[in-house]
């Protein structure tokens, strides 16, 4: 365990206990993820000293980096397994990408994201952890990434009033996809994809994202 670690110990243990009482963490997988993919490699330094509480933080281009409990329950609801393909629409700083590569192993995560300071931002701190299993495209989420579709499950951790129809159209069949849809404020939408269509599994209002913002965003 390096120093920084020790450090930051008790904090991700107070965190995890936070978020068990609180049930936004009931799956031992996603704590295992939670203990060994440290959100303060993902913070600007300026906010290191909020690494740990249960909020959103600023990251550059007036983008935040969601906070843990949201994490965790778009994580849980996700039910990503070993080896599956994953989609997520934007990247920020990589630590949602983190916890899904931990979680999907031999599988792969490709993160989509529209700005080119926070690639560059999110590459560095995969690479500081020697996180090989996520490719951080740069480009317009909303039109997804048909080049290695169909995807097992697709995340979008931007707000949408709509979910763009491009992302429906590369997710496999029985593939979930989850999605914060609203305006001012958001549900958290899990939706399967059927051989009768798209279904709704669960839905859990009050959140609020920053816009998703692409060709087939409606904000």
């Amino acid at each position: 365990m390096t120093k920084i670690e020790k450090k930051y110990q008790k904090q991700i243990n107070d965190l995890i206990v936070y978020l068990k009482n609180s049930k936004f963490l009931t799956d031992d997988h996603v704590e295992s993820a939670l203990r060994n993919i440290p959100r303060h490699e993902f913070v600007l330094e300026s906010e290191l000293e909020y690494a740990y509480d249960n909020e959103p933080l600023s990251l550059m281009k007036k983008q935040t980096i969601s906070q843990p409990g949201v994490v965790t329950r778009m994580t849980e609801w996700l039910d990503v397994k070993n080896g599956q393909n994953i989609l997520e629409i934007g990247t920020g700083s990589g630590w949602q990408s983190a916890i899904l590569s931990y979680l999907v192993g031999s599988g792969t995560v490709y993160s989509i994201e529209r700005h080119p300071e926070l690639v560059k931002f999110a590459q560095e701190n995969l690479k500081k952890l020697n996180i090989g299993n996520v490719q951080v495209i740069l480009g317009d989420g909303t039109l997804g990434y048909s080049q290695r579709s169909p995807y097992d499950r697709i995340i979008v951790t931007a707000a949408c009033n709509e979910i763009p129809l491009p992302l429906f159209d590369q997710l496999s069949e029985n593939g979930l996809i989850i999605a914060p849809v609203g305006d001012s404020s958001q549900s958290l939408v899990l939706l399967q994809k059927t051989s009768k269509g798209m279904i709704e599994i669960k839905k859990q209002s009050k959140y609020v994202f920053v816009p998703l913002v692409g060709k087939f965003s409606t904000k």
